[in-house]
């Protein structure tokens, strides 16, 4: 049978992903506007692209979008909560045993300490105590609130990544939809990491090889939970545990080489591949993948006869 994708779609949504985001990533940076806020703006580019595609400009309709919680596959909400520090806490543990990075959370809280802007102290408490308490605070957001902030920013893209590119590409079949997802997600980062040093300081080309080691399994890995809810929002959940937690990985750690420390270097990345391999090889990207991603986008085709090739 053959495949059918709307490609004119596909590429519409692509340059508008991109042209946002490497707008406002390198648009605004002669005036100053630091590299988060950049950052987190640029984060809403794939859902504008995939809202202007699917609503005014090619009309394809929501219908597939995964918008909907789907709360009847509870037990993906739940394991997408976990897979974050579980899989974060063994990229530390593998960074410790190569001897890549050595603990160092106390001499980390010390530097803290001397950083803090703060002036007149209640009496009995110090500088340490007060960077204590603050790594302390933020471990426990890193868990909570810092999840729920951070799921506004991270909706931007699983909605245009998984809500809308994944579908389109799922024809294709799962694995490879969600690789091709992962390549084109990890290159959309280029600019930060090239210009900001973005995750990878120090590597502006090299880092931005490493970005697809990352992004190509938690690809596989937010493509499985996107096909067997048939909604974005596991993955949008994953995605800001990931980014709520990574600064608490990075206290917990001497500085080591960015190519290589966990949550996103290669050694970091490493349980992130072996679940993606797992996932593969136990076939969970099909056929649930085609039986619940293609349909819809079947059921549309009719709105979408000139962006089919």
């Amino acid at each position: 049978m053959q495949v059918q994708i709307r490609w004119r779609g596909v590429a519409v949504f692509l340059v508008l992903a991109f042209g946002l985001a490497w707008l406002v990533e390198i648009g605004l940076r002669p005036f100053g506007i630091n590299l988060l806020t950049r950052a987190a703006l640029a984060m809403f580019a794939p859902a504008i692209a995939a809202y202007l595609v699917r609503g005014p400009l090619l009309q394809d309709g929501f219908r597939d979008s995964g918008g909907g919680l789907n709360l009847m596959h509870w037990k993906y909400y739940g394991l997408a909560y976990l897979i974050a520090p579980v899989l974060m806490t063994l990229g530390v543990l593998l960074a410790l045993l190569t001897q890549e990075q050595h603990w160092a959370l106390d001499a980390n809280i010390h530097r803290l300490a001397h950083q803090l802007p703060i002036g007149h102290l209640p009496p009995g408490e110090t500088k340490l105590y007060v960077a204590w308490v603050t790594f302390w605070t933020g471990a426990a957001n890193s868990l909570s609130v810092a999840i729920v902030l951070n799921v506004i920013f991270t909706f931007g893209e699983e909605f245009g990544w998984r809500g809308y590119l994944l579908p389109r590409l799922a024809p294709l079949g799962g694995v490879t939809a969600a690789v091709i997802v992962g390549i084109i997600w990890g290159f959309w980062h280029a600019p930060l990491i090239a210009l900001d040093g973005y995750n990878f300081p120090g590597y502006p080309i090299a880092g931005i090889f490493a970005m697809l080691l990352f992004t190509v399994p938690l690809s596989i890995i937010l493509a499985w939970l996107r096909f067997h809810t048939r909604s974005v929002w596991p993955g949008v959940l994953l995605h800001a545990a990931i980014n709520g937690q990574a600064t608490v990985v990075a206290l917990l750690l001497s500085k080591g080489d960015s190519l290589l420390r966990p949550p996103v270097g290669l050694l970091g990345t490493v349980p992130f591949w072996l679940l993606a391999a797992w996932l593969i090889w136990t076939h969970r990207l099909e056929p649930a993948g085609q039986s619940q991603i293609r349909q819809p986008a079947q059921e549309l085709a009719p709105e979408a006869g000139t962006g089919a090739s």
